[in-house]
């Protein structure tokens, strides 16, 4: 049944109630009482639909407003609810200023995800050019030498990697909002070593000694973890000068190094597709992933001054024998 229906049978009922039950008191009801009484449900009939018209006004005006809206082509910047034709109530005022504090925030989220798409192809772009670009020179460079052709074969690898790196990360946090988490109890420390076998290579070019120490288990969903500690890992390893170690606890994971510490703090170089010196991940997007990874399985990400004389980057995480 409709509001203004029931608002009109309310409002009737109002009425024509008194008046029945001065008419049982009388005795018994002759045929002009009939008639009077029929009079009366009628009348308080129509007044009951004329007063439920007028309090509805406001809002059958607001739904007309909203409808408006949602079949209104054109950007969203631009769509706003017509003004109302009459001032009106406290609730329905009320009602408009959250729908337009919605509205409003609705364009902030859309505006957000044009700028964080914008910048998002921006990056991916640029490493891919360069491999391209560098392809090609490589493609016609017959007498450039096998020292040079590797060098530019390096810096091939380089950019791609740069490259994956970035999808890897959109691929975690798409999950991270498309699917909820399926945790597992994890062994953090088995979790940690596996991961330190990819990178090994990598530190040993380098001239890094990396290693992991301590034990411990957490609840969580494996990919998510394994993205979050391996952007750490990268972080770690491009600004140690000499040794980065893993250590495993109940719970946490922190990654050190003995590099020259974090240039701004986290909550500044965590923002994602940050720009400017003293970025630490790819595009702002590591940390980011890391922080919103940890976030999802009901830990933080932190950092502090690590004992080796860099950055700690601390995973927390929820321990392996809560559920």
């Amino acid at each position: 049944m409709r509001l203004r229906t029931r608002l009109a049978l309310t409002i009737a009922l109002l009425a024509f109630l008194p008046n029945l039950v001065l008419v049982l008191l009388l005795g018994r009801p002759s045929g002009g009482l009939f008639l009077w009484l029929l009079l009366v449900a009628l009348l308080s009939g129509g007044i009951g639909y004329l007063l439920a018209q007028g309090l509805l006004r406001p809002l059958t005006e607001l739904t007309r407003a909203v409808t408006y809206l949602s079949l209104k082509e054109g950007p969203l910047h631009e769509l706003r609810l017509p003004p109302p034709k009459e001032p009106p109530p406290q609730e329905i005022a009320l009602l408009r200023a959250r729908f337009e504090e919605l509205l409003e925030r609705v364009r902030r989220l859309l505006e957000e995800r044009e700028a964080y798409y914008g910048a998002l192809a921006h990056d991916l772009k640029t490493p891919l050019l360069s491999a391209l670009r560098a392809l090609e020179y490589l493609e016609g460079a017959d007498a450039i030498g096998k020292e040079a052709r590797v060098a530019l074969l390096k810096e091939i690898k380089e950019e791609l990697a740069r490259g994956y790196r970035l999808v890897e990360n959109l691929l975690a946090l798409s999950r991270l909002e498309a699917h909820p988490l399926s945790p597992e109890t994890l062994n953090l420390r088995a979790l940690v070593e596996d991961l330190l076998l990819r990178y090994r290579k990598e530190a040993d070019r380098r001239g890094l000694a990396l290693w992991a120490e301590g034990a411990g288990s957490a609840r969580g969903e494996r990919i998510l973890l394994e993205r979050a500690l391996a952007n750490l890992l990268e972080n770690a390893l491009r600004h140690a000068k000499g040794r980065v170690r893993v250590r495993v606890e109940e719970g946490a994971l922190t990654v050190e190094d003995d590099g020259e510490g974090l240039p701004l703090p986290l909550e500044a170089l965590a923002q994602p597709f940050r720009q400017g010196q003293g970025n630490r991940g790819s595009s702002g997007l590591g940390l980011y992933t890391a922080k919103r990874v940890a976030e999802a399985h009901g830990g933080r990400l932190s950092a502090g001054k690590s004992p080796l004389g860099g950055a700690a980057l601390r995973l927390e995480l929820r321990p392996g024998n809560r559920m």
